[in-house]
């Protein structure tokens, strides 16, 4: 208990004071320990089970039937990269190589795209590529 130092000798030397004191300060501790922890305990990286239940449905993003957590994690991160997209072409290519690395994307012009996958994705592909509404998404490869 490093704070009971502050106290004046005199008050450290009343037993009952320094014993309360340390009750109170142990308290305040405990706490900001907690605190502390926070951030990771709501950590997207960190978090499984139930606590990522959690951090999905307070986006709005409950979990599919039957995903595990690394592909429910997935997910998330890819939704959450296109929640932020600026809705560009320009930075399409950033962004479908973070959330699909070795796709490649092709836009007809016509109101449709192909995206070319490399690996599977983490979900259905209307949900995990950055597609604006209105334009047809075509994928080739493995979107599995």
């Amino acid at each position: 208990m490093q704070y009971l130092s502050l106290f004046s000798s005199a008050l450290r030397e009343l037993p009952r004071f320094s014993a309360l004191a340390a009750a109170v300060l142990r308290q305040a501790e405990d706490l900001q320990a907690l605190v502390r922890s926070l951030p990771e305990a709501f950590s997207l990286p960190s978090a499984a089970g139930a606590q990522l239940d959690v951090l999905g449905a307070s986006l709005g993003l409950p979990r599919p039937e039957g995903a595990g957590d690394e592909a429910y994690r997935a997910w998330l991160q890819a939704r959450l990269r296109l929640f932020r997209w600026d809705g560009t072409n320009e930075t399409v290519p950033a962004l479908l190589s973070d959330i699909a690395p070795g796709a490649d994307l092709n836009d007809h012009g016509d109101g449709s795209v192909t995206v070319t996958l490399a690996a599977p994705l983490p979900g259905p592909p209307e949900s995990c590529l950055p597609v604006p509404a209105g334009i047809h998404l075509m994928t080739e490869g493995d979107p599995s």
